[in-house]
């Protein structure tokens, strides 16, 4: 992927601005349609921020902008593009539309990306010939900021176009995740249940909302940060422990989505009980003592940092550390 390659954006608004803003920090040249006049008009305003952040000490943020070419007419915004990624509002129909439209204006050597954070490939290209060349790349806000994008495929996505979805997001500096599609994707499936059970707890008094957050961030949330999910619970319990109290919880809370995954099952029963052992979820090359070192290291910094950078109270946040809703 070269840098000096031409990208169309359709769509200016929040999340649009942002993915050409990005894509112009690294070197491409950008054409942004909107439908909307008063959208591109107000690109450089809203963009601005973005491109002072990319730009940090050593750019100045207008020689990013100046790569961005707003543009009114879409047959015109897709010419010489090697991508062209819709960006427009969540709607299915106007998605589908679009994304009809744009296969029959782009040579079918380009790519065409969808941001769409909840429509599933199959429905959004039913009427699209050239469906196997219609991937999604799903930023998380905010897109500048964080480097995980998810690169949507099914079974009709061309190999050879997840190899080249992945080369995109890695020439603007970020890291491509390769899901399968499903409801949630891989992201917002885990943000959400993670969210869900928070706000159960909430309605159920079992601790205040401050709580609740201060425990996630001060006890999963650095340890996610640093390994993930997965390496966390190979460097932190045996896989007997982690199904064990699996299956208590499901068994006292009747709830299927607590029920033991085969794969752990499995695991447990063949002894690869994570780091302890040398396997788990990952392969681990170095002694256990080796990587213990290496975990505390890492966590101990990481924990030091939060101690000592306060969330937003500077910026008037109130919590209710005192309140734990009385259970009816």
């Amino acid at each position: 992927m070269q840098p000096n390659g031409s990208i169309s954006i359709i769509g200016a608004g929040f999340m649009g601005s942002v993915i050409a803003t990005l894509c112009a920090a690294h070197g491409y040249r950008v054409a942004l349609h909107d439908n909307s006049k008063k959208v591109l008009e107000t690109f450089v305003e809203r963009a601005r921020p973005v491109a002072r952040y990319l730009a940090g000490n050593a750019r100045d943020p207008q020689d990013i902008l100046r790569l961005v070419e707003p543009s009114f007419s879409l047959e015109e915004s897709v010419q010489n593009a090697f991508l062209v990624h819709e960006v427009i509002q969540e709607d299915l129909k106007a998605k589908r539309d679009l994304l009809q439209r744009l296969d029959a204006l782009c040579p079918d050597s380009v790519m065409l990306a969808t941001n769409t954070s909840s429509f599933l490939l199959t429905d959004l290209c039913q009427n699209i010939r050239g469906r196997q060349r219609v991937i999604g790349i799903h930023y998380v806000s905010p897109a500048h900021v964080v480097r995980a994008v998810e690169i949507i495929v099914t079974g009709f996505t061309d190999q050879a176009l997840i190899k080249r979805a992945r080369q995109f997001v890695a020439s603007i500096d970020h890291i491509g995740i390769v899901c399968r599609e499903q409801p949630g994707f891989l992201i917002n499936r885990i943000h959400y249940a993670l969210k869900a059970e928070c706000q159960r707890m909430v309605d159920e008094g079992i601790a205040s909302v401050e709580d609740i957050d201060t425990a996630v961030r001060l006890s999963l949330g650095p340890r996610f940060a640093l390994w993930g999910p997965l390496m966390s619970e190979d460097l932190s319990a045996s896989k007997k422990t982690v199904l064990s109290v699996t299956e208590y919880i499901h068994k006292a809370t009747g709830d299927a989505h607590y029920a033991s995954s085969s794969t752990l099952r499995s695991l447990a029963d063949s002894g690869q009980h994570g780091a302890v052992s040398g396997a788990g979820w990952y392969k681990w090359g170095a002694k256990y003592e080796q990587v213990v070192i290496e975990r505390d290291r890492q966590l101990g910094e990481l924990l030091d940092w939060l101690r000592h950078h306060e969330r937003l109270t500077a910026l008037g946040v109130a919590g209710e550390n005192d309140r734990i809703r009385e259970v009816k």
